[in-house]
């Protein structure tokens, strides 16, 4: 008589996924200078760029994430200019991108020294590291005094649309 040994072995197979890693920075230097105006009795505006960049990787990225910005009143002794506003806003993949940030940011926007969302990509979507470039305006009334206007501007980056 043989004996026969037979040995089970389990294979056990263990799910190792990884939360989404998000890290958000503004590559832009600071301060940032908005060109000079010759006051002409005329309105005028001028556009300035900030990039930040956005880093939504490894695990599930469902929940999409958001850049938002906040902007003090430019002042000059006193005076105001109107709000900072932005024009737009794009994306361009730096690295590891998959799938490409969906905006549902409508422009021009107006800032306050509430946050609000200038850029984001929507659930499921934006996975990879995005420059992002935000345009940002200064607009001149024609009847502005001379001046070195000055403001502050907050952006933020986090997970959600």
């Amino acid at each position: 008589m043989r004996l026969l040994l037979v040995v089970l072995s389990g294979l056990v197979l263990v799910s190792s996924a990884t939360a989404a890693t998000f890290t958000y920075s503004v590559t832009t230097s600071s301060p940032v200078t908005v060109a000079a105006v010759t006051l002409n009795g005329a309105d005028q505006s001028k556009t300035f760029t900030i990039v930040s960049s956005v880093a939504y990787t490894g695990g599930n990225n469902s929940a999409g994430w958001k850049v938002q910005a906040s902007a003090t009143t430019p002042t000059s002794s006193g005076r105001t200019l109107p709000e900072l506003g932005i024009t737009a806003g794009t994306s361009a993949c730096a690295s590891g991108c998959t799938t490409n940030p969906t905006n549902s940011v409508a422009y021009p926007l107006t800032l306050s020294t509430t946050a609000q969302t200038i850029y984001n990509a929507a659930a499921n979507t934006g996975r990879g590291t995005f420059n992002v470039t935000s345009t940002f305006e200064m607009t001149y009334p024609a009847n502005v005094l001379p001046g070195t206007y000055s403001s502050t501007v907050t952006l933020i980056g986090s997970n959600g649309p």
